[in-house]
């Protein structure tokens, strides 16, 4: 009985095995179909975002540094750069071995980038090949609607700085950098020092007081529209001279 059981359930339990084969460009002309997704993608860097509850009680689009928000400390939302071997000694003077580091601090960095719509395809890119035949490759295609632009919202930043250590640096023979910062604090670092305009520092500008220091600030606004397609696809030197 066992036996006669075994049987059975071999000759049901039967596997088909077939083997993957690569297709052709011919044979993806004869494949019909449609994939294809619609993106939004929305960028808010330490501002107050317009679809929170929070826009309730606060203007969106602009730097959130009140009590609680994410840039309440205006010190740790900047971007700061140090190029090598940039130093200056006690008396000022460029260095290039060793000294106070320089930073370039951009200050108050903020904005909102809406992409509103991205559409994500997959296509057909038909070419001409290095013998001037006509083929068809599979593409990926990112299209923009001018109906749809990209809201760009007080992107930048406030002010532009250059700023120093107060403790000095050094640039070894291998390129590694040392600092001489043992019992430096958090404010002792160009790019973490809180200065701020006041009625003594700046006292016949009303607009200065209470902003951080610097000599420029930048801000973007508008739509930005654009209509059009971007394809990417592979390439080698069989498809197109240019490859």
């Amino acid at each position: 009985m066992k036996k006669s059981v075994l049987l059975i359930l071999t000759s049901v339990l039967s596997v088909h095995v077939t083997a993957m084969e690569p297709l052709s460009d011919s044979d993806l002309q004869l494949v019909e179909g449609q994939a294809g997704a619609d993106l939004s993608l929305k960028l808010v860097l330490n501002q107050v975002n317009a679809y929170d509850s929070y826009y309730v009680t606060n203007n969106a689009y602009k730097l959130d540094s009140g009590t609680g928000g994410v840039c309440a400390k205006l010190e740790f939302c900047r971007l700061a750069l140090s190029v090598n071997n940039r130093y200056v000694d006690a008396g000022g003077a460029a260095n290039s071995v060793s000294g106070n580091k320089l930073w370039v601090v951009f200050k108050g960095i903020q904005g909102t980038i809406n992409i509103q719509k991205l559409g994500l395809d997959g296509a057909d890119l038909v070419y001409k090949d290095a013998n001037n035949t006509a083929r068809i490759k599979p593409a990926i295609q990112l299209s923009f609607d001018a109906t749809n632009p990209i809201q760009i919202r007080n992107f930048g930043f406030n002010a532009l700085s250059i700023e120093k250590d107060d403790f000095t640096s050094q640039t070894n023979a291998n390129g590694t950098v040392s600092e001489n910062s043992s019992g430096a604090t958090a404010d002792k670092y160009g790019y973490l020092k809180k200065t701020i305009y006041d009625a003594t520092t700046a006292a016949n500008s009303l607009y200065d007081q209470g902003n951080e220091t610097g000599f420029m600030g930048l801000r973007m606004n508008g739509n930005l529209a654009l209509q059009g397609k971007i394809m990417m696809f592979s390439c080698d030197s069989s498809m197109n001279k240019r490859c």
